[in-house]
Protein backbone atom coordinates (compact mmCIF):
# COMPACT_ATOMS: atom_id res chain seq x y z
CA UNK A 1 0.00 0.00 0.00
CA UNK A 2 1.47 3.27 -0.95
CA UNK A 3 1.75 6.09 1.10
CA UNK A 4 -1.00 7.86 -0.08
CA UNK A 5 -3.19 4.87 0.27
CA UNK A 6 -2.79 4.61 4.27
CA UNK A 7 -6.47 4.11 6.02
CA UNK A 8 -5.93 5.95 9.42
CA UNK A 9 -7.97 4.74 12.37
CA UNK A 10 -10.02 2.37 10.14
CA UNK A 11 -11.53 5.68 8.44
CA UNK A 12 -9.30 8.65 7.02
CA UNK A 13 -7.99 7.79 4.11
CA UNK A 14 -4.67 9.60 2.94
CA UNK A 15 -4.94 11.24 -0.77
CA UNK A 16 -1.84 14.07 -0.83
CA UNK A 17 0.19 15.61 1.59
CA UNK A 18 -0.67 19.36 1.60
CA UNK A 19 2.31 20.85 3.90
CA UNK A 20 4.09 20.58 7.08
CA UNK A 21 4.84 22.77 10.04
CA UNK A 22 3.47 23.02 13.46
CA UNK A 23 4.87 19.91 14.70
CA UNK A 24 3.36 17.40 11.90
CA UNK A 25 2.84 16.91 8.33
CA UNK A 26 -0.99 18.02 7.21
CA UNK A 27 -2.57 15.79 4.34
CA UNK A 28 -5.72 15.58 2.42
CA UNK A 29 -7.94 12.63 3.26
CA UNK A 30 -11.33 11.18 2.82
CA UNK A 31 -13.29 10.36 5.74
CA UNK A 32 -14.55 6.96 4.46
CA UNK A 33 -18.06 7.19 6.63
CA UNK A 34 -19.03 10.39 5.86
CA UNK A 35 -17.61 10.76 2.12
CA UNK A 36 -16.81 13.85 2.90
CA UNK A 37 -12.73 15.71 2.11
CA UNK A 38 -10.84 16.25 5.52
CA UNK A 39 -7.52 17.87 6.70
CA UNK A 40 -5.33 15.47 8.75
CA UNK A 41 -2.19 16.20 11.03
CA UNK A 42 -0.20 13.52 11.64
CA UNK A 43 1.96 14.90 14.71
CA UNK A 44 5.40 14.53 15.35
CA UNK A 45 5.62 13.35 19.57
CA UNK A 46 8.99 14.98 20.71
CA UNK A 47 10.88 11.70 22.33
CA UNK A 48 10.88 12.76 25.81
CA UNK A 49 7.27 12.73 25.38
CA UNK A 50 7.47 9.33 24.06
CA UNK A 51 9.77 7.93 27.07
CA UNK A 52 7.52 9.80 29.28
CA UNK A 53 4.69 7.20 28.40
CA UNK A 54 0.44 8.42 29.12
CA UNK A 55 -2.19 8.42 26.61
CA UNK A 56 -0.76 10.75 24.15
CA UNK A 57 -4.24 10.54 22.04
CA UNK A 58 -6.35 11.36 24.91
CA UNK A 59 -4.82 14.33 26.03
CA UNK A 60 -4.85 15.76 22.50
CA UNK A 61 -8.30 14.59 22.49
CA UNK A 62 -9.27 16.96 25.41
CA UNK A 63 -7.51 20.34 23.95
CA UNK A 64 -9.50 18.77 20.69
CA UNK A 65 -12.75 19.60 22.70
CA UNK A 66 -11.95 22.83 23.71
CA UNK A 67 -11.56 23.41 21.22
CA UNK A 68 -14.86 21.96 19.44
CA UNK A 69 -16.33 24.65 21.38
CA UNK A 70 -15.29 27.42 18.83
CA UNK A 71 -16.92 25.21 15.94
CA UNK A 72 -18.60 28.05 14.86
CA UNK A 73 -16.77 30.52 14.67
CA UNK A 74 -16.48 31.89 11.19
CA UNK A 75 -12.93 32.65 11.55
CA UNK A 76 -11.41 29.37 13.40
CA UNK A 77 -11.00 25.98 11.51
CA UNK A 78 -12.79 23.02 12.90
CA UNK A 79 -11.13 20.17 15.01
CA UNK A 80 -13.68 17.53 14.49
CA UNK A 81 -11.34 14.57 16.06
CA UNK A 82 -8.08 13.50 17.24
CA UNK A 83 -7.68 9.82 16.93
CA UNK A 84 -4.60 7.37 17.19
CA UNK A 85 -2.57 5.66 14.79
CA UNK A 86 1.03 3.99 14.05
CA UNK A 87 1.53 4.72 17.96
CA UNK A 88 0.98 8.51 17.24
CA UNK A 89 -1.64 10.65 17.20
CA UNK A 90 -3.51 12.34 14.31
CA UNK A 91 -5.63 15.78 14.27
CA UNK A 92 -8.53 15.75 11.94
CA UNK A 93 -9.82 19.04 11.00
CA UNK A 94 -11.85 21.31 8.14
CA UNK A 95 -9.83 21.03 4.54
CA UNK A 96 -10.51 24.62 2.70
CA UNK A 97 -9.34 24.30 -1.36
CA UNK A 98 -6.71 26.97 -1.84
CA UNK A 99 -5.86 27.95 1.47
CA UNK A 100 -1.95 29.45 2.65
CA UNK A 101 -0.85 30.23 6.09
CA UNK A 102 -0.40 34.05 6.27
CA UNK A 103 3.58 33.76 6.30
CA UNK A 104 4.05 32.35 2.62
CA UNK A 105 1.64 34.65 1.54
CA UNK A 106 4.23 37.68 3.08
CA UNK A 107 6.83 35.46 1.47
CA UNK A 108 5.55 35.66 -2.13
CA UNK A 109 3.76 38.66 -2.40
CA UNK A 110 5.72 40.56 0.07
CA UNK A 111 4.58 42.91 3.02
CA UNK A 112 0.83 43.27 3.07
CA UNK A 113 -1.17 46.76 3.00
CA UNK A 114 -2.28 48.27 5.76
CA UNK A 115 -6.51 47.92 5.74
CA UNK A 116 -5.62 44.23 5.01
CA UNK A 117 -3.38 43.75 7.56
CA UNK A 118 -6.38 44.93 9.85
CA UNK A 119 -8.51 42.71 8.33
CA UNK A 120 -6.92 40.18 8.89
CA UNK A 121 -5.94 40.92 12.66
CA UNK A 122 -9.38 42.01 13.24
CA UNK A 123 -10.84 38.44 12.09
CA UNK A 124 -7.46 36.87 14.31
CA UNK A 125 -8.48 38.91 17.48
CA UNK A 126 -12.11 37.87 17.64
CA UNK A 127 -11.47 34.30 16.96
CA UNK A 128 -9.08 34.68 20.14
CA UNK A 129 -11.43 36.39 22.27
CA UNK A 130 -14.10 34.05 21.49
CA UNK A 131 -11.37 30.95 22.78
CA UNK A 132 -10.58 33.70 25.72
CA UNK A 133 -14.46 34.16 26.79
CA UNK A 134 -14.23 30.11 27.25
CA UNK A 135 -11.10 30.17 29.04
CA UNK A 136 -8.66 29.11 26.00
CA UNK A 137 -5.49 30.09 25.37
CA UNK A 138 -3.94 29.81 21.74
CA UNK A 139 -0.33 29.57 22.88
CA UNK A 140 1.16 30.04 19.93
CA UNK A 141 -0.17 32.57 17.52
CA UNK A 142 2.37 33.55 14.63
CA UNK A 143 1.69 33.95 10.75
CA UNK A 144 2.11 30.19 9.85
CA UNK A 145 -1.00 29.82 12.22
CA UNK A 146 -2.98 32.52 10.38
CA UNK A 147 -4.11 30.93 7.20
CA UNK A 148 -6.01 32.23 4.63
CA UNK A 149 -8.42 30.59 2.53
CA UNK A 150 -10.74 32.24 -0.42
CA UNK A 151 -14.55 33.57 0.09
CA UNK A 152 -17.26 32.00 -1.46
CA UNK A 153 -17.03 33.83 -4.52
CA UNK A 154 -13.90 32.74 -4.77
CA UNK A 155 -11.55 35.34 -4.38
CA UNK A 156 -8.03 34.65 -2.73
CA UNK A 157 -6.68 35.09 0.79
CA UNK A 158 -10.26 36.51 1.53
CA UNK A 159 -11.31 34.87 4.63
CA UNK A 160 -8.70 34.73 7.47
CA UNK A 161 -8.90 31.05 10.21
CA UNK A 162 -6.87 30.93 13.17
CA UNK A 163 -5.60 27.18 12.74
CA UNK A 164 -3.82 24.85 15.87
CA UNK A 165 -6.03 26.49 18.38
CA UNK A 166 -6.67 24.46 21.85
CA UNK A 167 -3.86 21.80 20.75
CA UNK A 168 -0.91 24.32 19.79
CA UNK A 169 0.80 23.06 22.67
CA UNK A 170 -0.30 20.35 23.06
CA UNK A 171 2.83 18.23 21.26
CA UNK A 172 4.91 20.12 23.46
CA UNK A 173 3.02 19.53 26.74
CA UNK A 174 5.13 16.88 28.23
CA UNK A 175 8.49 18.90 27.54
CA UNK A 176 7.09 21.95 28.61
CA UNK A 177 5.85 20.49 32.40
CA UNK A 178 8.74 18.21 33.23
CA UNK A 179 11.67 20.84 32.74
CA UNK A 180 9.98 23.69 33.80
CA UNK A 181 11.52 25.52 30.06
CA UNK A 182 9.30 27.65 27.76
CA UNK A 183 9.43 26.12 24.12
CA UNK A 184 8.68 28.88 21.41
CA UNK A 185 10.12 31.13 18.68
CA UNK A 186 11.95 33.94 20.24
CA UNK A 187 10.41 36.46 17.20
CA UNK A 188 6.67 35.84 18.30
CA UNK A 189 6.81 35.14 22.18
CA UNK A 190 5.51 37.77 24.99
CA UNK A 191 8.98 38.92 26.89
CA UNK A 192 6.83 37.28 30.40
CA UNK A 193 6.58 33.87 28.41
CA UNK A 194 10.45 33.95 27.76
CA UNK A 195 11.07 34.66 31.34
CA UNK A 196 9.76 31.79 32.12
CA UNK A 197 5.82 33.19 32.78
CA UNK A 198 2.34 31.51 31.97
CA UNK A 199 0.65 31.38 28.91
CA UNK A 200 -2.28 34.25 29.22
CA UNK A 201 -4.87 36.31 27.43
CA UNK A 202 -1.90 38.97 27.34
CA UNK A 203 0.75 36.76 25.72
CA UNK A 204 -1.81 35.72 23.27
CA UNK A 205 -2.13 39.35 22.34
CA UNK A 206 1.66 40.08 22.44
CA UNK A 207 1.95 37.28 19.61
CA UNK A 208 -0.88 39.10 17.33
CA UNK A 209 1.22 42.03 17.45
CA UNK A 210 4.48 40.76 16.26
CA UNK A 211 2.22 38.70 13.44
CA UNK A 212 0.20 42.29 12.51
CA UNK A 213 3.94 43.88 12.43
CA UNK A 214 5.31 40.72 10.51
CA UNK A 215 2.40 41.51 8.31
CA UNK A 216 2.58 44.81 7.19
CA UNK A 217 6.43 45.72 7.40
CA UNK A 218 7.21 42.16 5.65
CA UNK A 219 9.77 41.15 8.83
CA UNK A 220 9.45 40.87 12.50
CA UNK A 221 10.38 43.79 15.02
CA UNK A 222 12.44 41.50 16.93
CA UNK A 223 14.60 39.60 14.06
CA UNK A 224 18.51 40.33 14.38
CA UNK A 225 21.74 38.61 12.95
CA UNK A 226 22.22 36.76 16.50
CA UNK A 227 19.94 34.09 18.78
CA UNK A 228 21.29 36.68 21.35
CA UNK A 229 20.35 39.81 19.48
CA UNK A 230 16.76 38.07 18.88
CA UNK A 231 16.44 37.87 22.75
CA UNK A 232 17.83 40.66 24.14
CA UNK A 233 15.79 42.45 21.57
CA UNK A 234 12.52 40.90 22.69
CA UNK A 235 12.93 41.53 26.08
CA UNK A 236 13.77 45.07 26.38
CA UNK A 237 14.35 46.55 22.97
CA UNK A 238 11.08 48.87 21.67
CA UNK A 239 10.30 48.30 18.21
CA UNK A 240 10.46 50.64 15.71
CA UNK A 241 7.20 51.88 14.73
CA UNK A 242 5.87 50.58 11.27
CA UNK A 243 5.99 52.73 8.86
CA UNK A 244 3.75 50.77 6.03
CA UNK A 245 0.82 51.06 8.71
CA UNK A 246 -2.15 53.78 8.86
CA UNK A 247 -2.04 55.74 12.13
CA UNK A 248 -4.68 52.97 13.85
CA UNK A 249 -3.20 49.87 12.93
CA UNK A 250 0.14 51.21 14.06
CA UNK A 251 -1.11 51.93 17.79
CA UNK A 252 -2.97 49.02 17.67
CA UNK A 253 0.22 47.04 17.02
CA UNK A 254 2.06 49.44 19.35
CA UNK A 255 0.02 48.72 22.17
CA UNK A 256 -0.07 45.21 21.63
CA UNK A 257 3.74 45.07 21.95
CA UNK A 258 4.29 46.66 25.44
CA UNK A 259 6.29 44.99 27.45
CA UNK A 260 4.37 45.32 30.62
CA UNK A 261 1.11 42.81 30.10
CA UNK A 262 -0.64 45.02 32.82
CA UNK A 263 0.33 47.69 30.21
CA UNK A 264 -0.65 46.13 27.44
CA UNK A 265 -3.36 47.33 24.93
CA UNK A 266 -6.48 45.19 25.65
CA UNK A 267 -8.55 43.65 23.04
CA UNK A 268 -11.02 45.80 23.41
CA UNK A 269 -9.57 48.82 22.40
CA UNK A 270 -7.45 46.42 19.83
CA UNK A 271 -10.79 45.93 18.24
CA UNK A 272 -11.64 49.84 18.21
CA UNK A 273 -8.43 50.71 16.22
CA UNK A 274 -8.43 47.76 13.90
CA UNK A 275 -12.21 49.03 12.94
CA UNK A 276 -10.85 52.69 12.72
CA UNK A 277 -8.16 51.25 10.40
CA UNK A 278 -10.34 49.47 8.12
CA UNK A 279 -12.90 52.69 8.11
CA UNK A 280 -10.31 54.83 7.24
CA UNK A 281 -9.17 52.91 4.42
CA UNK A 282 -12.85 52.33 3.26
CA UNK A 283 -13.21 55.77 2.96
CA UNK A 284 -10.72 56.27 0.60
CA UNK A 285 -8.34 58.08 3.05
CA UNK A 286 -5.23 55.90 2.20
CA UNK A 287 -2.28 56.06 4.53
CA UNK A 288 -3.30 59.37 6.89
CA UNK A 289 -0.91 61.85 8.40
CA UNK A 290 0.34 61.56 11.67
CA UNK A 291 -0.93 64.82 12.94
CA UNK A 292 1.31 64.08 16.27
CA UNK A 293 3.89 61.35 17.30
CA UNK A 294 2.94 57.97 18.47
CA UNK A 295 2.26 58.67 22.94
CA UNK A 296 5.36 56.78 24.60
CA UNK A 297 3.59 53.40 25.41
CA UNK A 298 4.01 52.37 28.98
CA UNK A 299 5.27 48.94 29.49
CA UNK A 300 8.27 49.43 26.76
CA UNK A 301 11.42 49.06 28.39
CA UNK A 302 14.84 51.66 28.19
CA UNK A 303 18.40 51.62 29.03
CA UNK A 304 17.70 54.78 31.13
CA UNK A 305 14.09 53.78 33.17
CA UNK A 306 16.68 52.50 35.56
CA UNK A 307 14.08 49.65 36.28
CA UNK A 308 15.83 45.95 37.02
CA UNK A 309 12.68 43.78 35.83
CA UNK A 310 12.69 39.87 36.49
CA UNK A 311 12.97 40.46 32.37
CA UNK A 312 16.32 41.28 32.47
CA UNK A 313 17.14 39.61 34.92
CA UNK A 314 16.55 36.33 33.13
CA UNK A 315 17.87 37.60 30.50
CA UNK A 316 21.22 38.13 32.06
CA UNK A 317 20.96 34.34 33.60
CA UNK A 318 20.42 33.30 30.05
CA UNK A 319 23.52 35.29 28.65
CA UNK A 320 25.32 33.67 31.63
CA UNK A 321 24.58 29.92 31.24
CA UNK A 322 25.61 28.45 27.94
CA UNK A 323 26.73 30.84 25.84
CA UNK A 324 23.48 32.37 25.55
CA UNK A 325 22.39 29.23 23.73
CA UNK A 326 21.19 25.99 25.68
CA UNK A 327 19.56 27.35 29.46
CA UNK A 328 18.96 25.04 31.75
CA UNK A 329 18.47 26.03 35.42
CA UNK A 330 20.40 29.00 36.29
CA UNK A 331 20.25 29.28 40.26
CA UNK A 332 23.17 28.50 42.42
CA UNK A 333 22.44 27.13 46.03
CA UNK A 334 24.40 28.43 48.63
CA UNK A 335 28.44 28.52 46.98
CA UNK A 336 30.59 31.02 46.55
CA UNK A 337 29.01 32.34 43.09
CA UNK A 338 26.08 33.00 44.68
CA UNK A 339 24.74 36.86 44.11
CA UNK A 340 25.59 38.85 46.93
CA UNK A 341 22.31 41.29 46.44
CA UNK A 342 19.12 39.25 48.33
CA UNK A 343 16.63 40.97 46.30
CA UNK A 344 18.25 40.06 42.56
CA UNK A 345 19.35 36.57 44.35
CA UNK A 346 15.21 36.18 44.91
CA UNK A 347 14.43 37.38 41.72
CA UNK A 348 16.53 35.27 39.67
CA UNK A 349 15.33 31.99 41.58
CA UNK A 350 11.53 33.36 41.15
CA UNK A 351 12.66 32.82 37.46
CA UNK A 352 12.47 30.27 35.30
CA UNK A 353 15.51 30.20 32.51
CA UNK A 354 13.97 30.27 29.41
CA UNK A 355 14.37 27.80 26.57
CA UNK A 356 15.21 29.71 23.01
CA UNK A 357 14.26 27.17 20.38
CA UNK A 358 16.43 28.85 17.16
CA UNK A 359 19.51 31.03 16.09
CA UNK A 360 18.64 33.90 13.32
CA UNK A 361 20.07 31.32 11.31
CA UNK A 362 19.03 28.14 12.53
CA UNK A 363 21.01 26.26 9.79
CA UNK A 364 24.03 28.81 10.24
CA UNK A 365 24.61 31.59 8.34
CA UNK A 366 26.48 30.07 5.34
CA UNK A 367 23.54 28.52 4.81
CA UNK A 368 21.73 31.39 4.47
CA UNK A 369 18.30 30.66 5.87
CA UNK A 370 16.17 32.11 8.44
CA UNK A 371 13.67 29.33 9.10
CA UNK A 372 13.60 25.43 9.56
CA UNK A 373 13.16 23.42 6.34
CA UNK A 374 10.34 20.86 5.89
CA UNK A 375 9.07 18.29 4.29
CA UNK A 376 8.23 19.23 0.20
CA UNK A 377 10.23 22.54 0.18
CA UNK A 378 12.32 22.48 -3.01
CA UNK A 379 15.80 24.47 -2.60
CA UNK A 380 18.53 25.43 -5.04
CA UNK A 381 21.87 25.33 -3.54
CA UNK A 382 25.24 27.08 -3.64
CA UNK A 383 27.85 24.80 -3.45
CA UNK A 384 31.12 26.69 -2.26
CA UNK A 385 33.41 23.95 -1.20
CA UNK A 386 32.68 21.75 -4.74
CA UNK A 387 29.33 19.82 -5.65
CA UNK A 388 27.93 18.24 -2.43
CA UNK A 389 30.77 19.11 -0.36
CA UNK A 390 31.02 20.81 2.64
CA UNK A 391 27.54 23.68 3.47
CA UNK A 392 26.11 25.16 0.83
CA UNK A 393 24.01 28.41 0.29
CA UNK A 394 20.34 27.46 0.01
CA UNK A 395 17.55 28.68 -1.03
CA UNK A 396 14.02 27.80 -1.30
CA UNK A 397 12.20 28.16 -4.58
CA UNK A 398 8.82 26.97 -6.03
CA UNK A 399 8.29 23.40 -6.84
CA UNK A 400 7.05 24.27 -9.88
CA UNK A 401 7.96 27.02 -11.30
CA UNK A 402 11.47 27.41 -10.38
CA UNK A 403 13.48 24.05 -11.95
CA UNK A 404 14.66 23.15 -8.23
CA UNK A 405 17.87 21.63 -7.85
CA UNK A 406 16.35 19.08 -4.86
CA UNK A 407 13.85 18.84 -2.12
CA UNK A 408 13.34 17.96 1.04
CA UNK A 409 12.05 14.28 1.28
CA UNK A 410 11.95 14.22 4.83
CA UNK A 411 13.22 15.72 8.19
CA UNK A 412 14.75 14.11 11.37
CA UNK A 413 14.67 15.64 14.64
CA UNK A 414 17.41 15.50 17.35
CA UNK A 415 16.88 13.18 20.35
CA UNK A 416 19.41 12.64 23.35
CA UNK A 417 21.93 10.05 21.52
CA UNK A 418 21.40 11.20 17.99
CA UNK A 419 24.79 12.04 16.08
CA UNK A 420 25.09 12.73 13.00
CA UNK A 421 25.84 9.26 12.05
CA UNK A 422 22.36 8.11 13.50
CA UNK A 423 20.94 11.28 12.04
CA UNK A 424 22.07 10.32 8.53
CA UNK A 425 21.29 6.72 8.64
CA UNK A 426 17.91 7.82 9.64
CA UNK A 427 17.51 9.90 6.16
CA UNK A 428 19.45 7.17 4.21
CA UNK A 429 16.50 4.90 5.50
CA UNK A 430 13.44 7.37 4.93
CA UNK A 431 14.76 8.46 1.76
CA UNK A 432 15.69 4.56 0.25
CA UNK A 433 12.40 3.48 -1.54
CA UNK A 434 12.41 7.22 -3.65
CA UNK A 435 16.41 6.73 -4.49
CA UNK A 436 15.49 3.24 -5.99
CA UNK A 437 13.02 4.52 -8.63
CA UNK A 438 15.65 7.90 -9.51
CA UNK A 439 18.67 7.56 -11.58
CA UNK A 440 21.88 8.58 -10.07
CA UNK A 441 20.50 10.51 -6.75
CA UNK A 442 22.16 12.02 -4.09
CA UNK A 443 21.44 12.25 -0.77
CA UNK A 444 22.66 15.25 1.11
CA UNK A 445 21.24 15.62 4.96
CA UNK A 446 21.47 19.35 6.34
CA UNK A 447 21.82 19.76 9.96
CA UNK A 448 21.35 22.62 12.15
CA UNK A 449 24.14 24.87 13.91
CA UNK A 450 25.03 24.01 17.39
CA UNK A 451 24.48 25.26 20.42
CA UNK A 452 20.34 25.88 20.14
CA UNK A 453 18.34 24.23 22.60
CA UNK A 454 15.66 23.69 20.10
CA UNK A 455 17.20 23.68 16.90
CA UNK A 456 14.95 22.60 13.69
CA UNK A 457 15.20 19.20 12.61
CA UNK A 458 17.65 18.10 10.45
CA UNK A 459 16.34 18.16 6.62
CA UNK A 460 17.05 14.59 4.30
CA UNK A 461 17.43 16.44 0.82
CA UNK A 462 17.73 14.77 -2.50
CA UNK A 463 19.34 15.66 -5.72
CA UNK A 464 20.26 14.17 -8.80
CA UNK A 465 23.96 14.10 -10.44
CA UNK A 466 24.21 16.34 -13.49
CA UNK A 467 20.63 17.04 -13.65
CA UNK A 468 18.13 19.35 -11.66
CA UNK A 469 14.69 17.77 -10.24
CA UNK A 470 12.43 19.74 -12.69
CA UNK A 471 9.76 19.79 -9.85
CA UNK A 472 8.38 17.63 -7.00
CA UNK A 473 9.23 13.77 -5.90
CA UNK A 474 7.83 10.96 -4.67
CA UNK A 475 4.50 11.50 -2.90
CA UNK A 476 5.12 15.22 -3.17
CA UNK A 477 4.04 15.01 -7.11
CA UNK A 478 -0.39 14.99 -7.50
CA UNK A 479 -1.63 13.47 -10.26
CA UNK A 480 -2.59 15.57 -13.22
CA UNK A 481 0.81 17.24 -12.89
CA UNK A 482 2.83 17.88 -15.81
CA UNK A 483 5.96 16.16 -15.39
CA UNK A 484 9.75 16.33 -16.28
CA UNK A 485 11.61 13.31 -16.77
CA UNK A 486 13.47 13.84 -13.57
CA UNK A 487 10.67 13.35 -11.87
CA UNK A 488 9.42 10.20 -12.94
CA UNK A 489 10.35 6.92 -12.21
CA UNK A 490 9.68 2.88 -12.48
CA UNK A 491 6.54 2.33 -11.48
CA UNK A 492 4.87 5.97 -12.75
CA UNK A 493 2.38 6.02 -15.39
CA UNK A 494 1.58 8.48 -17.44
CA UNK A 495 -0.05 10.03 -20.72
CA UNK A 496 1.91 11.47 -23.55
CA UNK A 497 1.22 14.34 -25.70
CA UNK A 498 2.81 15.19 -29.05
CA UNK A 499 3.14 18.94 -29.44
CA UNK A 500 3.33 20.97 -32.22
CA UNK A 501 7.10 21.81 -31.94
CA UNK A 502 7.65 17.76 -31.81
CA UNK A 503 8.21 17.54 -27.94
CA UNK A 504 6.44 15.57 -25.73
CA UNK A 505 4.17 16.84 -22.98
CA UNK A 506 3.68 13.76 -20.15
CA UNK A 507 1.14 13.83 -17.65
CA UNK A 508 1.16 12.15 -14.32
CA UNK A 509 -1.63 9.55 -14.17
CA UNK A 510 -3.15 6.64 -12.26
CA UNK A 511 -1.90 3.21 -13.02
CA UNK A 512 -5.59 2.15 -11.79
CA UNK A 513 -7.17 3.77 -14.67
CA UNK A 514 -6.18 3.38 -18.71
CA UNK A 515 -3.11 5.01 -19.48
CA UNK A 516 -0.44 5.43 -22.88
CA UNK A 517 3.04 4.52 -20.55
CA UNK A 518 3.96 2.67 -18.01
CA UNK A 519 7.47 3.61 -17.03
CA UNK A 520 9.83 -0.09 -16.14
CA UNK A 521 13.41 1.30 -15.19
CA UNK A 522 16.19 3.36 -15.72
CA UNK A 523 19.32 2.52 -17.97
CA UNK A 524 22.22 4.28 -19.30
CA UNK A 525 23.92 5.41 -22.51
CA UNK A 526 27.74 4.16 -22.76
CA UNK A 527 29.98 5.96 -24.48
CA UNK A 528 30.06 9.88 -24.89
CA UNK A 529 28.39 10.48 -28.09
CA UNK A 530 25.41 12.71 -28.22
CA UNK A 531 21.73 11.91 -27.84
CA UNK A 532 20.95 11.85 -31.37
CA UNK A 533 23.42 9.16 -31.75
CA UNK A 534 22.08 6.37 -29.28
CA UNK A 535 18.60 4.50 -30.35
CA UNK A 536 17.16 4.56 -26.81
CA UNK A 537 14.30 2.60 -27.89
CA UNK A 538 16.35 -0.09 -28.93
CA UNK A 539 18.36 0.51 -25.22
CA UNK A 540 15.35 0.46 -23.70
CA UNK A 541 14.36 -3.00 -26.02
CA UNK A 542 17.68 -4.92 -25.10
CA UNK A 543 17.03 -4.07 -20.92
CA UNK A 544 13.82 -4.88 -20.52
CA UNK A 545 12.06 -5.84 -23.66
CA UNK A 546 12.29 -9.84 -23.02
CA UNK A 547 10.45 -9.10 -19.64
CA UNK A 548 8.02 -6.75 -20.07
CA UNK A 549 7.53 -6.91 -23.98
CA UNK A 550 7.80 -9.83 -25.90
CA UNK A 551 4.39 -11.42 -27.40
CA UNK A 552 2.54 -8.43 -25.47
CA UNK A 553 1.37 -6.30 -27.97
CA UNK A 554 3.79 -4.25 -26.22
CA UNK A 555 6.63 -2.05 -27.65
CA UNK A 556 9.21 -0.30 -25.68
CA UNK A 557 10.09 3.40 -25.70
CA UNK A 558 13.15 5.26 -24.15
CA UNK A 559 13.06 8.90 -22.97
CA UNK A 560 15.46 11.17 -22.49
CA UNK A 561 16.15 14.95 -22.11
CA UNK A 562 18.64 16.53 -24.64
CA UNK A 563 19.80 19.30 -22.18
CA UNK A 564 20.20 17.32 -19.45
CA UNK A 565 22.20 14.55 -21.80
CA UNK A 566 24.66 17.48 -22.93
CA UNK A 567 25.38 18.27 -19.01
CA UNK A 568 26.10 14.83 -18.24
CA UNK A 569 23.04 13.20 -17.25
CA UNK A 570 23.17 9.89 -20.05
CA UNK A 571 20.22 8.39 -18.52
CA UNK A 572 17.51 6.46 -20.19
CA UNK A 573 13.69 5.97 -18.85
CA UNK A 574 12.15 2.92 -20.38
CA UNK A 575 8.64 2.73 -20.52
CA UNK A 576 6.09 -0.15 -22.24
CA UNK A 577 3.03 0.99 -24.12
CA UNK A 578 1.03 -0.76 -26.72
CA UNK A 579 2.06 -1.26 -30.27
CA UNK A 580 -1.27 -0.06 -31.94
CA UNK A 581 -0.93 2.78 -30.21
CA UNK A 582 -3.78 2.90 -27.69
CA UNK A 583 -4.10 2.77 -24.13
CA UNK A 584 -2.75 0.87 -21.03
CA UNK A 585 -5.65 -1.12 -19.55
CA UNK A 586 -6.19 -0.22 -16.34
CA UNK A 587 -4.02 -2.16 -13.38
CA UNK A 588 -0.21 -1.97 -13.33
CA UNK A 589 1.56 -4.36 -15.31
CA UNK A 590 3.76 -7.01 -14.17
CA UNK A 591 7.31 -8.16 -15.36
CA UNK A 592 6.97 -11.58 -17.57
CA UNK A 593 10.15 -13.16 -15.19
Amino acid sequence: MTREERVIAGRYRLRQRLGSGGGGDVWLAEDEELRVQVAVKEIDVPQESERSGGDLAGRGRKEALKAAQLREHPNVITVYDVVEHDDRPWIVMEYLPGTRDLRAVVTERGALSSDEVARIGAAALDALCAGHRLGIIHRDVKPSNILLAPDHSGAADRRVLLTDYGISLWPRETRVTQSGMVVGTPGFLAPERLSGGEATQATDLFSLGVTLYFAVEGTSPFERDTLDASLMAALTTQPDVPQRASDPLSRVIMGLLAKDPTERMQAAQARELLAEALLAEDAGTGLPGRSAPLPSLPGSARAASGRRTPLLLALAALLAVGGGFALGAATHHGERGETTDPQVSAKVAATPSPTVTRSAYPYGRQVGLRTGLTPGQCVDADWKDGKFQGRPGVKVVDCYDDDPEGQVIATVGAGPASGAAAIRGECTRRTAQLRKTMADPVLYVLTPERGQSEPPASACLLFLNHATLGGPLGDFRKLGDEVYLTQLGPGDCIDVEEDEDGTYTKTLVSCAKPHDEQLVGWTRASGDGSADSVDTGELCQDTYGVNWARGQGHEMWGWYSDEEWDAGFRQVLCSVAREDGGKLPGGALKSAY
